[in-house]
């Protein structure tokens, strides 16, 4: 596959120029897209996402929001849209933002028709709260509460080892990146009967071993493919493994792109962008660069321009697995919890 750069401003979102409206029309995918992992952070900022949902197929979404917008955002976009239950993150200096207020949050997105609820564990959230670990004692109480409202539960456990390379070199603060595993596999093991989303490749797109140990080790774990950049840096690395991985877990990794749109990030190339990548990468033999600017390879070798940006490599899926990935492994995913509500 072949791409026509410089045909507009470059920015961070789109460093080869690209047109990504024409750009969309030559992927082979034509059938409907569920993305199960985003952000959308105000109605004006979803406006201009779904324009680039559009192009890019993107039918339906569950999005991360703030309970204060839920209500405007269905009202708008009505049932392109399910939710996925948060904290609100912007109010995290007060305490019952995580716990007294987080537990009332939950019921409210549960009356709403709720059906997925997101435990954040990465290991910065202990740099402003301790209510963020995914084993700590309110984060328990709100599992158990979730769970008797029906709902599913998505959790980010590890960032990138870039990471763990940089920012979390201090392990006695952060852990290891194996030791955030310890309480995800407890908590998998001690609730079997929920379906489970392990957000960002489960957080370790670098070892698709270890992934799989982890899916066959608990059959109710699921994975997305959320976090562009850090998808794009470490799948394209090995794409024939990449296909051999997706193929062997067909209906258990869900497609994602993290996107965050909010009232200060209204930018068509950038949301446009993740799905370009994503989708590039996962229907076509592409060999060059991404058109995202990456921080992290600057980061971790400062030698590196800061405007670097990552190779990506597609790994070409037939369409048979693509609409799994794209489609029907959403929809599988939340027919096992309806399955669950009726047992």
């Amino acid at each position: 596959m072949s791409v026509t750069p410089n045909v507009s401003p470059t920015n961070p979102a789109n460093t080869l120029g690209l047109n990504y409206r024409a750009e969309a029309k030559n992927l082979p995918w034509t059938g409907p897209i569920v993305d199960i992992h985003l952000h959308l952070n105000s109605v004006e900022a979803a406006r201009m996402f779904f324009q680039a949902a559009d192009a890019y197929n993107v039918q339906k979404v569950v999005a991360m929001s703030r309970i204060s917008i839920v209500d405007d955002l269905k009202a708008e976009f009505g049932d392109r849209i399910e939710f996925n239950a948060v904290p609100d993150f912007s109010q995290r200096d007060k305490e019952e933002t995580f716990t007294t207020q987080w537990l009332r949050d939950i019921e409210a997105f549960a009356v709403r028709g709720c059906r997925l609820c997101k435990f954040w564990a990465a290991p910065r959230g202990r740099d402003f709260s301790p209510h963020l670990l995914l084993d700590a004692p309110i984060r328990l109480e709100a599992m158990k509460l979730a769970r008797s409202l029906g709902m599913a539960f998505m959790v980010h456990v590890a960032d990138p080892d870039t990471w763990f390379a940089t920012k979390y070199k201090d392990a006695n603060k952060y852990g290891s990146k194996a030791s955030q595993y310890e309480p995800l596999e407890r908590l998998l093991d001690e609730y079997p009967d929920v379906p489970w989303i392990a957000a960002h490749m489960g957080g370790h797109p670098e070892d698709l071993d270890h992934l799989q140990q982890l899916l066959d080790r608990h059959p109710n774990l699921h994975l997305d493919t959320s976090a562009t950049k850090w998808m794009v840096r470490e799948l394209s690395k090995h794409p024939r493994k990449l296909k051999a991985f997706l193929l062997k877990n067909p209906g258990r990794i869900l497609f994602g792109s993290d996107i965050v749109a909010s009232a200060d990030n209204i930018d068509f190339d950038l949301y446009a962008s993740r799905y370009w990548a994503l989708r590039t990468m996962f229907e076509t033999d592409y060999a060059g660069p991404s058109p995202i600017v990456d921080p992290d390879l600057h980061m971790v070798d400062p030698s590196l321009p800061e405007d670097s940006t990552a190779q990506l490599r597609g790994c070409e899926l037939d369409p048979a697995l693509l609409k799994t990935i794209y489609h029907d492994a959403a929809t599988r995913f939340f027919e096992r919890l309806e399955n669950r509500k009726k047992e």
